[in-house]
């Protein structure tokens, strides 16, 4: 495959400085923020004290101060949030998406400047600048980044995850590397924790494709009468979708949505079992 680059309008950047930058979003978000440095990212997000998802993020690291690679629609809430928890932490809190703009770029050998997107190897690198640039690089469209990001099953939340209702383990967080349950405490921390020991995790973000005409975002999924799922991402020209899916539910039969059927895939990242579905592992072998 052939190097691609595109810059990602929706996503926005929020810097987090100042003598307690660190300390202060280790306490709070769900990776292990000693991790990132001038040549390593992470993937990493904030919830709820239920353990709901609020929001994901990208943390590279610029200067003394850590670079939020977000979703622009919500930054402000991010911001806010962020404020909501600082108190009296030595911490400054700025959105810089006027100056900082986010460029995805996949396939072929890892640009100059460029940092491993944290989240899976096959999603390729991003870079973080004014102007940002890939040497080499065939100009790609967002829609082109999200034609692969749907077929490698990655979740992104403007598309795919619902603030206060999405358990991070049901979107993948774990198996995208957005979780650390060696770090310490995060807000959150014991219903995930839970949840991962006990194994209870009912429902999984997964790749499907479609047979028939193309649902719209957030249609139903139903089987044998029974709503198991609903649609998020739609990748048309693909003929495929992300679908949140309850896994206990899946045994075979059909997945519809309205007249097309659904055929849920297991990503080959994929830790978990699949009744009913093609393992893209073994397509792979």
């Amino acid at each position: 495959m052939s190097l691609k680059a595109t810059i990602l309008p929706e996503r926005g950047v929020l810097r987090v400085g100042g003598a307690e930058a660190r300390t202060f979003l280790q306490n709070l978000i769900t990776n292990n923020v000693d991790l990132v440095d001038g040549g390593r990212a992470i993937y990493s997000g904030l919830l709820t004290p239920q353990g709901k998802f609020l929001f994901d993020f990208i943390i590279a690291a610029e200067g003394d101060g850590l670079l939020l690679d977000c979703d622009a629609a919500r930054i402000g809430e991010l911001a806010k949030r962020l404020n909501f928890y600082k108190l009296r932490a030595q911490v400054t809190i700025e959105d810089v998406s006027a100056a900082h703009k986010v460029m995805a770029v996949w396939g072929g050998e890892a640009p100059k400047g460029a940092f491993a997107d944290p989240r899976l190897a096959a999603m390729g690198w991003r870079i973080i600048a004014a102007d940002p640039k890939a040497a080499g690089a065939e100009a790609a469209t967002p829609a082109e980044y999200h034609q692969h990001r749907i077929a490698h099953g990655v979740g992104d939340a403007h598309f795919d995850f619902e603030p206060d209702r999405t358990f991070p383990l049901e979107v993948n967080f774990e198996e995208m590397n957005g979780v650390d349950f060696q770090k310490g405490c995060f807000i959150g921390q014991e219903v995930t924790s839970r949840t991962k020991r006990r194994g209870t995790v009912r429902k999984r973000l997964l790749p499907c494709t479609v047979e028939g005409d193309m649902p719209k975002p957030h249609t139903p999924v139903q089987s044998v009468g029974r709503e198991v799922g609903t649609v998020f991402s739609v990748d048309k020209d693909g003929g495929r979708v992300l679908a949140l899916l309850r896994l206990d539910l899946l045994n075979g039969a059909p997945l519809e949505v309205g007249i097309s059927t659904l055929t849920p895939h297991k990503p080959a990242w994929a830790h978990f079992e699949l009744e009913g579905g093609i393992d893209d592992e073994e397509e792979e072998a």
